[in-house]
C-alpha cells in the first residue's frame, strides 16, 4: 500500500479538490438557476405583452366608447318619441264605433247673435258657466246599446280663437230631450286616482285629445257624454267646429321633444363618470374653454328670451288694472314711470293720490284702505310707497337711471319690463359664467372640466333670475340687476391677481401645482401625521402670490359695483366683505392694499364706493328726510310695515321652509306643483326651500367635514362668510317679507359658492394623486365614480326644477291661464300616460 509523503498536503488537496468541485456545481446550479429565472422573467414578459396585445386589441377606445352611448341614447329616443310618447295613438288603434243622437244645448251657450245656440258646433258665447253645457246622448253603433267610451276629440274653429277649457262627464241614464235629471260622473270616475277629466284644447291637432279614464264595470259603458265649459267666464267665447268619439289619436313628432331629449342625452354623456371632461383638468385660457363658455352664453340668452315670452313678454297689454283679491289697483309700470320722473327732474311718481288716503290716521292699515275701497271705490295702488302725499317707487333707483329714462329720452317710449329683465339677465349670465370658471381656476387649480362645468350650471340656477324672467315685473328689475352687478364685482375682484412680471392673470395654479405635487409625492411615500402636516403647510406657503401684483382698475371697478347694490338692491351689498378673504393675501402677506405703500390703491377703491354710494344716499334723504330710509316700510300691501313683523317665534318654521321645504311631486303632468306654505305670515306660492329645488347647494353643509382641505386651498374664511352672509340676508328677507321663491336670489349665490368650495374639495379628497390630462386619471376608484354621478344628478335635477316649474300651476303667472296653448301643447306630450 503505498501512502502520501506529506499527508496534511495530500489532504488540503483533496479539501481544495472537494471545494472546487462543490463552487462548481453551485456555479452550474446557480447558472440553471439564472438560466431558469431569466426564461421566466422571458416567459412573464412574454405573457404580458401577449397580455397588452390582447388588450390593445379588445379595448374600445374612448371615442368609439362615445359613439357606442349615443347609438344608445338614440335608439332610447326613438322608443320614447315612437312609444311612451305617442303611448295614446297605440290605445285608441281598436276603440269601438259610436253613434250619436241629437245633442241638447245648455241655457249658457249663445250663438254669435246672442240668440240660444241649437247646434253643437260653432263659436258660442258663454253667458252662463254653470249652463254651458253641450250633452250628446251616445250609443255603440253596432249593438245599438250603451258605449264604451276611450277618447275624445273637439275641433275647434280656425279664426279669431286660441284656446277653451272643457270639462268632461258621462251618463248611463235613458236617454231623453231633458238632461237637467240624469245623475252625472266625471270622465275620470272609476280609477284610484282622479283621472284627467279637463282638456284645454287649441288649434293644434295633438291638444284636441283626452282619453277616458273609465275602469269599473258599473260606469265603463255610458249612454251620454256632456261637454262642459264651466271653467270659462261669462262673456268668454268658446269654439267648436267639430267633435270626434273613439277617434284613433294619431302619431305626433315633435321636433322640440326631440331636441329636449338629445339636450338631456348630451348632459348625461359628456358629464357621464370616466368621462374626457371628468379627466381634464380645466384650463381657462385654452381655446375650447373659451369657445365653451361663449356658446353657453349664447344658448342661455336665447333660452332667457323663448322664457320671457312665455306668459306673454311683448305682446301682455301694459297698464294700470284693478286687483279684486286685495281691492286695491296694480300699476306694472312703477320702473318706467320712476324713469319718467327722473326726466322730468323730480323724484315721486305721477300718480293721482286719493284724498281719503291723506286724510286717514294711517295710510298703511290695509284693513282701512280696503274697506275705503269697498265702500267709497277710492283708489290705492298695491306695493307703492306712500309718504307725505305722494307715490313713491321704493325700488333700487339705477335701473330707472341705466336702463328706463336713457330708453325714453332715445325714443319718447317706455322700455318693456320683460325686455330690461331680459337684458339684465344676459348681463348676469356673462359674469357669473366668467366668474364661475375665474372662481374655481384661481382656488382649486385640479379641478375637472366637468365639475368647473356643475358649478357654472349651478351658479345659473341658485337665484332668482329665472322667476323673474319667466314673469317679468317691476320686482324682479332690481333684483336682476344687482345679481349682474354682484356677479361682476366677484368676477373683477377675483381676476384682479396679475404676474408680476408679465402682468397676465394669475391664479392659485401658478404657485401650487408643483406644491402640491410634491406634498402628493411624499405623503404616498411617508404617511406619518407630523410629514403630512409639514407638506399641507409648505403647500399653503408656496401658493401665496408672493410673485403677484393687484390688477387697480379690476380692483377699483369691482368695488364701485358692488357699492352700486345701495341703488339697487341693498341686500347685496354684504357681498362687499367677501373682498377681505379674496384680498386676504394682498392684505396679510405681500400689503399690496391696507398699508403704507398701498394707499393710492385703497383710497381710489374707497373713493370709488363714495362716489357711487353719496348720492344713492342723498336720494334716499331727498325722498324721505333719512339718508338710511329707502322707503320699504312705507309699501301699501297687505300688512302694516311701519310697525307690524312676523313672529319671532314663527321664524323656525319660516327659515324651513325657505331652505328644506320638500318639492311636491306629482305623478302627472307638470310633475312639480307648488307647496303649502301654510304660515301665519306673508308667504307666496313656491316649488320648495333652496337646498331641494337646487340639490347642489346641500354640499354647503359638509363645510365643515372638509375644513382641512379648505383652508388648505385657503377658501376656509370664504367658505364661512358665504354661508354667515346667506344666513344674514335671509333672516332678513323672511322677518320682514316672509316665505318666497322671489328672495332666493338674495342669499342662494352665496350658498351656491360655499358649495361649489365644497365640492371641488371632495373631489379632490377622493382623488390623492391629483388630476392628470390623460386616461389614468379617470374615477377610478367606486368612491369618485359615485361622486360623479351624484354631482351630476343634483344639477339636472336643479335644472328640471327650473324648466318643470314654469308648469306649476299653482304659482304666479301660472301658464294655464298665461300662456294655455304651449301649456296644452305640453301637456299633450304625455296623454297617452293617464289611467
Amino acid at each position: 500500500m503505498n501512502l502520501p509523503r506529506n499527508p496534511q498536503t495530500s489532504l488540503s488537496t483533496a479539501s481544495q479538490g472537494d471545494a472546487s468541485r462543490a463552487a462548481s456545481a453551485e456555479r452550474a446550479m446557480s447558472g440553471s438557476a439564472a438560466a431558469k429565472t431569466a426564461a421566466d422573467v422571458t416567459d412573464a414578459a412574454d405573457a404580458t405583452t401577449a397580455a397588452a396585445r390582447s388588450s390593445k386589441l379588445h379595448r374600445v377606445s374612448p371615442r368609439m366608447h362615445t359613439a357606442i352611448l349615443w347609438i344608445i341614447a338614440i335608439a332610447i329616443i326613438a322608443v320614447m318619441e315612437v312609444g311612451v310618447f305617442n303611448l295614446a295613438h297605440w290605445r285608441t288603434l281598436h276603440t269601438p264605433s259610436i253613434q250619436t243622437g241629437t245633442t241638447v244645448i245648455g241655457a249658457g251657450l249663445t250663438s254669435a247673435d246672442d240668440t240660444r245656440a241649437t247646434s253643437a258646433t260653432g263659436t258660442f258665447t258663454v253667458s252662463d258657466p254653470d249652463t254651458a253645457t253641450i250633452d250628446i246622448p251616445i250609443s255603440d253603433a253596432t249593438t245599438g246599446g250603451a258605449a264604451e267610451l276611450h277618447s275624445i276629440r273637439l275641433v275647434p274653429d280656425s279664426q279669431g280663437w286660441e284656446s277653451t277649457t272643457a270639462e268632461f262627464y258621462t251618463s248611463s241614464d235613458a236617454v231623453s230631450s231633458e238632461t237637467d235629471d240624469i245623475s252625472w260622473r266625471n270622465l275620470g270616475a272609476g280609477v284610484w286616482t282622479d283621472n284627467e277629466r279637463t282638456l284645454t284644447y287649441t288649434k293644434l291637432p295633438s291638444t284636441q285629445y283626452i282619453l277616458a279614464g273609465q275602469k269599473s264595470a258599473d260606469n265603463r259603458t255610458s249612454t251620454w257624454l256632456r261637454i262642459s265649459f264651466s271653467q270659462e267666464t261669462a262673456g268668454s267665447t268658446v269654439s267648436l267646429a267639430s267633435f270626434e268619439l273613439n277617434p284613433t289619436v294619431p302619431m305626433f313628432y315633435s321636433p322640440l321633444r326631440v331636441l329636449i331629449m338629445l339636450a338631456i342625452a348630451a348632459f348625461l354623456i359628456c358629464l357621464r363618470p370616466g368621462s374626457v371632461l371628468w379627466r381634464r383638468r380645466l384650463d381657462v385660457s385654452s381655446r375650447g374653454h373659451k369657445v365653451a363658455v361663449g356658446s353657453l352664453i349664447a344658448v342661455q340668452s336665447l333660452v332667457l328670451l323663448a322664457v320671457s315670452q312665455m306668459t306673454g313678454g311683448a305682446f301682455v297689454g301694459q297698464g294700470v288694472s284693478f286687483g279684486w283679491g286685495f281691492q286695491h289697483w296694480f300699476d306694472p309700470l312703477q320702473y318706467q314711470r320712476l324713469g319718467d320722473a327722473l326726466l322730468h327732474g323730480h323724484t315721486w311718481l305721477d300718480l293721482q293720490v286719493d284724498n281719503s288716503l291723506q286724510a286717514m290716521s294711517n295710510p298703511y292699515d290695509f284693513s282701512q284702505r280696503q274697506a275705503l275701497n269697498r265702500s267709497t271705490g277710492a283708489v290705492y295702488y298695491w306695493d307703492h310707497a306712500y309718504f307725505q302725499g305722494k307715490y313713491y317707487c321704493y325700488f333700487g333707483v339705477l335701473p330707472a337711471v341705466f336702463l328706463f329714462a336713457p330708453f325714453e329720452a332715445l325714443t319718447g317710449h317706455w322700455l318693456p319690463t320683460w325686455a330690461a329683465s331680459w337684458l339684465l339677465s344676459v348681463g348676469f349670465t356673462v359674469f357669473a359664467a366668467l366668474l364661475a370658471t375665474k372662481f374655481v381656476a384661481r382656488y382649486f387649480p385640479h379641478i375637472s372640466q366637468a365639475l368647473a362645468v356643475m358649478c357654472t350650471l349651478t351658479l345659473m340656477v341658485a337665484n332668482s333670475m329665472w322667476y323673474y324672467v319667466f314673469a317679468p315685473s317691476f320686482y324682479g328689475i332690481p333684483m336682476l340687476m344687482s345679481m349682474m352687478l354682484t356677479a361682476a364685482a366677484l368676477y373683477f375682484w377675483v381676476s384682479a391677481r396679475r404676474d408680476a412680471v408679465s402682468g397676465e392673470w394669475a391664479g392659485l395654479a401658478k404657485f401650487a401645482d408643483a406644491t402640491v405635487a410634491a406634498s402628493t409625492d411624499t405623503a404616498s411615500t411617508d404617511t406619518n401625521a407630523a410629514t403630512a402636516a409639514a407638506a399641507a403647510t409648505t403647500t399653503a406657503a408656496a401658493a401665496q402670490p408672493l410673485g403677484t401684483k393687484l390688477s387697480s382698475w379690476r380692483v377699483v371697478l369691482g368695488s364701485v359695483l358692488m357699492t352700486m347694490n345701495v341703488g339697487s338692491r341693498p341686500q347685496f351689498a354684504i357681498a362687499f366683505l367677501l373682498a377681505v378673504p379674496i384680498f386676504w393675501d394682498e392684505i396679510r402677506h405681500t400689503r399690496q392694499l391696507f398699508s403704507r405703500s398701498s394707499w393710492r390703491l385703497t383710497l381710489a377703491a374707497a373713493l370709488g364706493a363714495l362716489i357711487v354710494l353719496v348720492p344713492l344716499l342723498g336720494y334716499n334723504a331727498a325722498r324721505f328726510g333719512s339718508l338710511l330710509d329707502f322707503g320699504s316700510d312705507y309699501n301699501l300691501t297687505a300688512f302694516d310695515m311701519t310697525s307690524q313683523r312676523p313672529s319671532k317665534f314663527l321664524m323656525a318654521a319660516a327659515l324651513f321652509v325657505q331652505l328644506f321645504q320638500p318639492v311636491a311631486i306629482s305623478p302627472r303632468f307638470p310633475f312639480v306643483q307648488t307647496t303649502d306654505n301654510a304660515l301665519p305670515l306673508p308667504c307666496e306660492p313656491s316649488l320648495g326651500g333652496i337646498f331641494a329645488i337646487v340639490p347642489f347647494t346641500v354640499l354647503a353643509l359638509g363645510f365643515w367635514m372638509m375644513r382641512r382641505q379648505l383652508k388648505a386651498h385657503r377658501v376656509w374664511g370664504l367658505t364661512v362668510l358665504c354661508l354667515a352672509l346667506a344666513a344674514v340676508a335671509l333672516w332678513f328677507d323672511t322677518s320682514i317679507g316672509g316665505v318666497n321663491n322671489r328672495y332666493y336670489g338674495d342669499y342662494a349665490y352665496l350658498i351656491a359658492l360655499a358649495a361649489i368650495c365644497v365640492a371641488a374639495c371632495m373631489e379632490e379628497a377622493l382623488r390623492p394623486d391629483g388630476r392628470r390630462d390623460d386616461v389614468t386619471a379617470t374615477c377610478a376608484t367606486a368612491p369618485a365614480r359615485i361622486f360623479a354621478a351624484t354631482i351630476a344628478a343634483m344639477v339636472l335635477i336643479g335644472l328640471f326644477m327650473v324648466f318643470a316649474g314654469f308648469f306649476a300651476p299653482g304659482r304666479y303667472e301660472a301658464l294655464t291661464y298665461r300662456d294655455p296653448v304651449l301649456y296644452a301643447y305640453v301637456r299633450s306630450w304625455f296623454t297617452g300616460l293617464c289611467m
